[in-house]
């Protein structure tokens, strides 16, 4: 009898397997096993040849489908992102700083706000994100394309238009120098995550949580628009109020052609109202 070699990497990732699938607690297993691992395998293939620019993409645009896939869309716990996050082997560092944006100081934390500024960091325009969550959120691909429900859709746009991630021109001291301002990290999966229980006690590279707790308290906040104190070039700056208008009258109408979905063809329709701030000059 022939021996049986088993893969070094097999335990490891019957491990991983075995957690997403206890905390997605599946109704349907079988199709559930399916799409986790077709997703593991193409992140596995794009892993181990970075040096294709499309490749180097999908590897990033299947990480953002596993994130969404194991977060889901509703009121999730800090304990679950960590999780997953330490799964991803994503960058701890990174996670206080979309924390301390999103202003999620409790427990509990709702993904579709947490996921649609995490996704901002990787994409370069309001727009980009809101196609991205469009293409992450979908449970399915659908003949026409990728979709959310209108409910979604409108909540996440509104979230993040009045979020302030800008870089503004005039951002200076009354002494002349460029005031404060974080420059937003990129979602990078290389650094490896700290050990678990631990993670916020690395000194030399982790935001304090003093220094957290600060930007929190002296960010600004007028008619519900708050200023991060970041630079996400995936959100920007705030869009009006009659900008989000029109963009929910859009949404709306689509969705009612559409069982109401908004879909990503309707999103780069040349008809769709434009999702990023309107500078007046």
């Amino acid at each position: 009898m022939n021996s049986i070699i088993v893969p070094e990497s097999l335990p490891d990732i019957l491990k991983k397997y075995v957690k997403a699938a206890i905390r997605s607690q599946p109704e349907d297993i079988i199709s559930w096993s399916a799409e986790y691992f077709k997703s593991t395998d193409d992140q596995y293939v794009s892993l181990g040849t970075k040096n294709s620019i499309n490749t180097k993409q999908k590897m990033d645009r299947t990480l953002f489908r596993i994130l969404a896939f194991q977060l889901g869309t509703t009121i999730g716990t800090k304990e679950r992102i960590e999780e997953v996050w330490s799964d991803l082997s994503l960058d701890f560092n990174l996670l206080e700083q979309i924390y301390t944006i999103g202003n999620f100081r409790g427990e509990h934390v709702d993904m579709v706000e947490f996921l649609g500024i995490t996704f901002g960091h990787w994409t370069k325009s309001l727009k980009e994100t809101i196609l991205l969550c469009c293409e992450a959120f979908c449970k399915c691909l659908a003949t026409d394309g990728y979709f959310m429900h209108v409910d979604i859709a409108c909540k996440l746009y509104e979230y993040l238009a009045k979020l302030d991630c800008s870089l503004p021109d005039d951002n200076y001291t009354d002494g002349g120098k460029p005031a404060a301002v974080q420059t937003s990290k990129s979602l990078d999966a290389s650094p490896a995550p700290p050990a678990e229980d631990d993670h916020l006690k690395q000194s030399d590279v982790c935001v304090s949580l003093e220094s957290i707790f600060s930007r929190r308290l002296t960010a600004t906040s007028t008619g519900g628009r708050r200023k991060t104190g970041y630079h996400v070039p995936g959100i920007g700056p705030t869009a009006t109020d009659g900008q989000v208008q029109k963009v929910f009258e859009y949404f709306k109408k689509c969705a009612a052609d559409n069982g109401g979905y908004v879909y990503d063809f309707d999103i780069e329709n040349e008809r769709c109202p434009q999702l990023d701030a309107i500078y007046n000059n």
